[in-house]
Formats: structure tokens, sequence, C-alpha cells
């Protein structure tokens, strides 16, 4: 699932205006981002890759009259460092029109792969402990 953001521009000179894709893979989630060139300067498209584990939350903000926004915050606020405009391991991307649908289902999806990596977690520690039983015996 791929949700598509354009963030304006944060100065009146037109810089640190972004777009690029929010994807959930199989293994995590996959920012991908490239900042509008400037004059004399090219920038690189950036990404950043997180595991579902270092994904604290995904929020879908939905207001009257308002732009919709997807709030990602992880645990590893390093790597949002290159975002412009990002906070404290926290960035709002503003959904574009054709990815509203998949915006509205990515809390939900990242709370299923959150009970799905539990459910594996407690999966192991019970072959675990199975283990420990069958050896004391």
């Amino acid at each position: 699932m791929s949700v598509y953001f354009e963030n304006a521009a944060r100065d009146s000179l037109g810089y640190e205006h972004v777009e690029g894709c929010l994807r959930f893979t199989r293994d995590g989630v996959e920012l991908h981002f490239d900042e509008r060139d400037r004059a004399f300067r090219k920038i690189p498209p950036e990404t950043a890759s997180f595991s579902y584990a270092e994904v604290t939350r995904v929020e879908y903000v939905n207001r009257w009259f308002r732009p919709k926004r997807l709030v990602l915050q992880t645990r590893s606020p390093e790597k949002l460092t290159r975002f412009p405009g990002a906070e404290v391991g926290q960035v709002s991307l503003f959904v574009k029109p054709e990815s509203l649908a998949d915006a509205a289902k990515a809390p939900a999806l990242l709370e299923f792969k959150h009970a799905e990596a539990y459910l594996e977690e407690s999966e192991e520690r019970l072959v675990e402990k199975r283990r420990e039983l069958e050896s004391d015996q």
C-alpha cells in the first residue's frame, strides 16, 4: 500500500517543498521523498526505511475543510533529520487526493502489523519455554 503526499513550501521563496510516497511493505515502512530543487543546487531524492517495530504511530487526521494529513511517529528520529519540517521523531504528510482511501487504511494496517509481530514474538517465547520444560524432564 502506498500513500502519496505533497508538503507545500515552508517559506516565501518556495524552499522545502516536499513530494513523495509512504510505502508499507511486507517488512517495514519506507518514506521516499524529494525536495524541490533550488536554483543552483540539485537535491537528490531521499529514502528512510523503518521496521514496523520502529514505527510507534500512524494517525490519519481528517478535519472538515482542511487538508488531510497522515502523521508518522517513529522511535528513531535520526532517520527523519533530512525531512524538511520534521519534528523530533514525527513528520506530518499532507495526503494527495488520489491517496485518501489508502491513507485512511494506514493506521489499521500498522496496528495489524504490530499485532502480527507481537504474536510471532509470543510464539517464539512459547517454543523456548517448551524446550526448557522438555530438557528439564
